[in-house]
């Protein structure tokens, strides 16, 4: 019986114990989702600013240049300390900042000297110009609040000293520089439809035609997609890194008085815009201008690095740009006979849409999927080894009597081709709409003749 009741008392004092830790628990805990007090709501530092009504801008920091800014026809410019077009994305991080931006807490209600603050002076002084408002908003910004992440502030609406947090102050401590547009060329890749280059390597031109690009001159011959439309998005992002001249009068001392290169960029308005650049400036940048042009600038050097390597390097070095699911159909060409397949779309056995390849001449017969995308990706992924400008005769290369030929039928209908021709151990291919033949390293075309004799 004493044994029971000691079992019995140990029992009740645990569930005591656990059921005080629990009650301990559930009050230390924050609130669930719909029971939550609200925090205090926080003020905005400039009370009903809406960023589309700022019209100017005056930044004042302590010891440095004043900046102004105004909007003219929904367009910032820079006014001060030189005049020149925004920068509309630094412009628009200053707005923002001005429009959201929320007090933390009240330091002083009524101080007795602001210079305790750092607000006397400030270290720094903006101006907001709002339409309809007669006197410009004012926001004082001082010194970093003790132990903490937050700046003193205070505007010329209250007497109080506040503090903002430190980020939204430093969006303010932008440079001249850093607000001026610094994009040089000011196109649209898109709008792009020519480029001419003369320079050290020699000049030529390219084309687009609808998304593809091609050399059109010494050679007429097909240039790489990808390598030319990444050329343009560098020239349309072209960012100076610094002033040279603002309104140079002598070009001859950034060798501009006879550029090295020219980039001329043939616009869909039928307009021209060229780039000249003349000579190095430190850490692999140069000295640039757009023709006709007063401004001198610094460019890094990427672009100068891309058109060093010379007409080469724009060409399209693989036999044919493709990609396999492009292909709906393939004719082979090879020892006088021809070999055709056809691409059709079946349900699998999970019910999803299955590619699969059948031959359908000379004879009927399942080709394995694999084996066709392999002889595709070869053909696509295969590069020249070297390149013909001024061919001879055919005859000279095999392709008057080509020892193999593949035609190949594209989702939209359209059509591509690719010959090679073999003579005295030499291999090179012919594709259309180009007068330069492609030297093949003989190991390469074996492979190629291979993965599409297998089929």
């Amino acid at each position: 019986m004493k044994g029971t009741f000691v079992r019995t008392t140990v029992v009740l004092a645990v569930l005591a114990g656990l059921g005080g830790y629990a009650w301990f628990v559930e009050r230390e805990k924050p609130a669930r989702s719909g029971d939550e007090e609200p925090e205090a709501k926080k003020d905005k530092v400039l009370a009903g600013l809406v960023r589309q009504r700022i019209e100017g801008l005056r930044l004042q920091p302590r010891g440095g240049e004043v900046v102004r800014l105004a909007k003219r026809d929904n367009t910032w410019r820079l006014l001060e300390p030189i005049d020149a077009a925004a920068d509309m994305a630094e412009v628009e991080t200053l707005l923002g900042n001005l429009e959201n931006m929320e007090s933390a807490s009240v330091a002083a209600e009524a101080p007795a000297d602001l210079a305790e603050f750092g607000l006397a002076p400030a270290q720094a002084r903006i101006e907001v110009e709002v339409a309809g408002e007669k006197a410009p908003r004012v926001l004082l910004i001082g010194d970093k609040v003790p132990a903490s992440a937050d700046v003193f502030a205070q505007t010329n609406a209250r007497n109080s000293v506040i503090t903002i947090p430190g980020y939204a102050a430093a969006a303010f401590e932008k440079k001249p520089f850093e607000l001026r547009d610094r994009n040089l060329l000011k196109i649209q890749r898109d709008a792009v439809r020519g480029v001419e280059v003369s320079g050290p390597e020699g000049g030529y031109a390219l084309a687009r035609e609808g998304a593809e690009w091609g050399v059109t001159a010494p050679v007429k011959t097909r240039a790489g997609r990808y390598t030319v439309d990444g050329f343009v998005g560098l020239l349309e992002s072209l960012r100076f890194d610094a002033v040279a001249a603002e309104d140079a009068r002598e070009l001859k001392p950034f060798g501009l008085d006879k550029p090295a290169r020219k980039v001329a960029l043939k616009l869909a308005d039928g307009s021209t815009k060229t780039l000249e650049i003349g000579s190095g400036a430190a850490d692999n940048k140069f000295h640039a201008r757009v023709s006709g042009g007063s401004l001198v600038a610094v460019i890094p050097g990427a672009i100068v690095d891309d058109l060093a390597k010379g007409l080469d390097h724009w060409r399209a070095k693989r036999l044919l740009e493709l990609a396999t699911y492009q292909v709906t159909a393939i004719e082979i060409h090879e020892a006088g006979k021809v070999r055709k397949l056809a691409r059709s779309t079946v349900k699998g056995a999970e019910g999803f849409d299955e590619q699969k390849w059948k031959r359908t001449a000379p004879d009927a017969k399942d080709v394995e999927t694999k084996l066709v995308e392999e002889a595709l990706f070869k053909l696509g992924g295969t590069e020249a080894a070297s390149f013909v400008d001024a061919p001879r005769p055919l005859a000279a290369y095999g392709l008057d009597k080509p020892r193999f030929k593949v035609v190949l039928t594209l989702e939209k209908g359209e059509r591509a081709w690719l010959e090679l021709g073999e003579a005295g151990g030499a291999w090179h291919a012919r594709r259309p709409d180009d007068d330069a033949l492609l030297a093949l390293d003989p190991a390469k075309a074996d492979e190629l003749l291979k993965a599409f004799g297998s089929l």
